[in-house]
């Protein structure tokens, strides 16, 4: 026992000296200089509003910046130091190359370059007298901060705004763009607001046809000299072209839809077809001259319109046919313009191979490959013709052997698509002008979702549907017609025993119609350079309802098509996510899901295809895929039969990721939530919507995660416990208490590994 403490107190020793020496962050600066911690913002004298705010923007200005840092430590500089100078590509190569950072150091900073930097900033946002110093603060021996006093002084306002122009035409549209302009008196003086209104005047003025306008032909000219404010002074240079003042109206649009560089004086020498308001030069033949007149908003002989330029080439960028589209302007005459759009198309067939995960709310699938021939200039029309064929499965691993093999589910899809530009409707045109043309989709497809052991269920539709956009960000899609019809096969007698017990389980997976129509709009404004993004989708779904009211029921009350019944539902689905850029490599991102159904009519519940699940590895990854719920409810037989579904849904998912190194990403999540019955079910006590106790059915898992990021293919495995069990019984279940990682059959039981492609939201 004794030798025993000795080899403690040994094992302590080095470690506090490893400590010491290996996490010392200042072990590797050289003698003479110190470990750079970053800026600091004083101010001095009367501080200016949201002074906190500015100051932290300032510090972001100066540079360098110091070493980053994880959790308040920083880490990779830590590792930096671990390791030696190395000779090949061992542990030192890798501490100080790959995972470590080497310290910042003082020598490095230029604190009169950024006290620079800093001053110009304040100015431009209309602190014009102010002024910045330096000192830098020595921190022991080896540290230091630089600290930067700052002295605003006052913000000037904007006093009065001169237009000094000439009657020329140019001049006489420019003092009309006034009304809408942004440098309004009273307001900061900013230069930002300056750059924004010659961009605004520009954009006004070549709307007018004054085609070769830009920014930089304006001039605006500062006199501060008015005790906190400014008169600015806006006037043309003296120095532009004699064509910016000319305004022009469109000569000859001659469009070359298969342009190819190396082609460049065949395609230029040929001769154009004329089509009244346009010309084509296609020496390949691919498209059908008439099919651009939706898409050609400039008009011969009419003003040059900035905006009907820029339309015509996002239009023609949105076909998704073209790899490249750029203009040629030319100037026929003192005021005519050619315009010559060269078109470089995208290879006509493709075949794509696509490997990645989803999240469906009425779909089991976690990761899926799919197969799509595309041709997108069918019939010469610049439709697109689409055969996709697409595998899928889920796979979790933990917990007991039995219920693996059950709560696997696999998945084939077969679809023929065709996806034509604009709005098609029947005995009627309609004409869109913005930026993104909208598209008309039909498509005819088959679904197989089989359950190993229990059951198939296949689907067969048809739909008709439009997608277009409002804006960059936002996503419509319609689907006024939707035709499915849902065969069940293979049930083996195992499930047929639990669909004997379970009427409204049995119904929802019964042969039938869903007739109906659907609508999603989604906005999303992700992106990995935003601090804060957005993702917002909602989903109306609605089936039988017309049929309901002009089919009669039949003696049994229920209404058919032929010896079929259909479905009759409505369904409303809301999904957030919310994307919190912390740094560089880590992000912390939030998730709510909410969805809620009503049947009526044929229907007690949803079609089995319709309603929801939770469990799984894009869901609550705690719990295995259709194990869990509804409600309150514990099936005897739902852990071998994994066949748990609701008409309501609620979740809520929080995940911190970060990167470990290179390729290498981690997480640690949390997942909350469960789904419920919309009526009550005899078989299944306390499985209905429980109204405002809602919160006593929530399910709570939690978990980490390790992600292989090659940006092209995610590969995700996530471990996670359940903390919150709702069918125990009250009191009892939150079960952190009765963790036992040393015991085999609790970890069986209860860790649950993930293991899927893509991100899971």
């Amino acid at each position: 026992m004794h030798a025993i403490q000795n080899n403690r107190w040994i094992i302590w020793l080095l470690l506090s000296f490893w400590l010491s020496t290996g996490c010392s962050t200042t072990r590797t600066v050289p003698e003479g200089d110190r470990l750079y911690l970053g800026a600091e913002v004083k101010w001095e004298g009367k501080k200016p509003d949201r002074h906190k705010e500015l100051g932290e923007a300032l510090v972001s200005l100066s540079r360098p910046s110091p070493n980053r840092k994880f959790l308040g430590m920083p880490v990779r500089l830590w590792l930096y130091n671990l390791g030696n100078k190395p000779t090949g590509k061992g542990l030192n190569h890798l501490l100080r190359n790959k995972w470590g950072e080497p310290p910042v150091l003082l020598s490095k900073a230029k604190p009169s370059y950024s006290a620079d930097v800093l001053t110009s900033h304040i100015e431009d946002l209309g602190f014009l007298q102010a002024s910045t110093g330096y000192e830098t603060k020595p921190i022991g021996k080896k540290k230091a901060k630089i600290e930067y006093a700052v002295t605003a002084g006052t913000r000037y306002r904007i006093r009065e705004v001169k237009m000094e122009l000439d009657s020329s035409r140019l001049g006489k549209q420019i003092q009309r763009s006034t009304d809408n302009s942004r440098l309004i008196p009273g307001r900061f003086y900013n230069l930002e607001q300056i750059k924004n209104e010659r961009e605004r005047i520009s954009n006004y003025v070549r709307q007018r046809g004054f085609y070769y306008f830009n920014p930089d032909h304006l001039l605006v000219e500062v006199d501060s000299n008015y005790n906190g404010e400014v008169v600015l002074y806006v006037r043309l240079k003296d120095s532009i072209p004699a064509n910016v003042k000319f305004a022009y109206r469109m000569g000859s649009i001659t469009l070359f839809p298969t342009y190819n560089l190396s082609e460049d004086s065949l395609v230029r020498n040929k001769e154009a077809e004329d089509l009244g308001p346009y010309r084509v030069k296609d020496i390949h033949d691919l498209f059908l001259p008439k099919i651009f007149s939706r898409y050609v908003l400039l008009k011969e002989d009419s003003l040059y319109r900035f905006r009907a330029h820029e339309r015509t080439l996002e239009r023609l960028m949105s076909l998704g046919t073209y790899k490249f589209v750029k203009t040629e302007m030319e100037a026929a005459d003192s005021n005519r313009l050619n315009a010559r759009f060269f078109m470089t198309p995208i290879p006509r067939r493709s075949l794509q191979v696509e490997l990645n995960g989803n999240s469906k709310s009425n779909n089991f699938v976690g990761s899926q490959i799919t197969i799509t021939s595309l041709n997108r200039n069918w019939l010469k029309r610049a439709n697109r013709l689409e055969v996709k064929l697409a595998g899928g499965f889920e796979w979790q691993v933990g917990g007991n052997r039995v219920n693996q093999a059950n709560t696997r589910g696999y998945s084939l899809t077969g679809e023929v698509a065709f996806n034509l530009p604009g709005i098609i409707v029947p005995f009627w045109k309609i004409r869109t002008s913005n930026a993104f043309i909208p598209r008309t989709r039909l498509s005819a497809g088959y679904e197989l979702l089989s359950r190993p052991g229990l059951y198939n269920l296949n689907s067969f539709t048809i739909q008709q549907a439009y997608q277009w956009k409002t804006g960059q960000l936002t996503d419509h899609l319609l689907v006024p017609v939707s035709i499915s019809y849902v065969l069940p096969s293979r049930i083996s007698p195992e499930f047929q025993e639990i669909l004997d017990r379970d009427p409204a389980l049995r119904q929802s997976i019964d042969k039938q119609f869903i007739i109906g129509s659907n609508y999603t709009i989604t906005y999303n404004n992700v992106n990995k350079k935003r601090i804060h993004s957005l993702f917002l989708q909602g989903n109306l779904d609605a089936a039988g309802n017309l049929l309901g009211l002009i089919i009669p029921a039949n003696s049994q009350g229920q209404k058919n098509i032929g010896y079929q019944p259909f479905a009759q539902y409505v369904r409303l689905t809301g999904e957030i996510r919310h994307y919190w850029k912390l740094g560089k490599e880590s992000q912390w991102v939030n998730r709510l899901l909410a969805g809620t159904g009503f049947s009526y009519g044929n229907n007690s519940t949803l079609p089995f295809v319709k309603q929801y699940m939770t469990g799984g590895s894009n869901s609550l990854r705690a719990f295995r895929a259709r194990t869990l719920g509804p409600g309150s409810y514990r099936s005897e037989t739902s852990t071998f039969a994994a066949s748990e579904a609701g008409d309501i849904k609620l979740e809520f998912n929080t995940e911190w990721r970060f990167k470990i190194f290179s390729v290498l990403k981690g997480a640690i999540f949390a997942d909350a939530g469960n789904i419920w019955l919309q009526r009550e079910n005899p078989e299944k006590p306390g499985a209905a919507w429980p109204g405002s106790r809602f919160m006593n059915d929530m399910a709570v898992g939690a978990g980490l995660g390790l992600r292989i990021d090659a940006s092209i293919l995610v590969i995700r495995a996530d471990l996670a416990i359940p903390l919150r069990k709702p069918w125990l019984p009250d009191g009892e279940k939150w079960v952190l208490n009765q963790l036992e990682w040393g015991q085999p059959a609790w970890r069986r039981e209860n860790l649950i590994l993930n293991i899927a492609i893509g991100y899971p939201f």
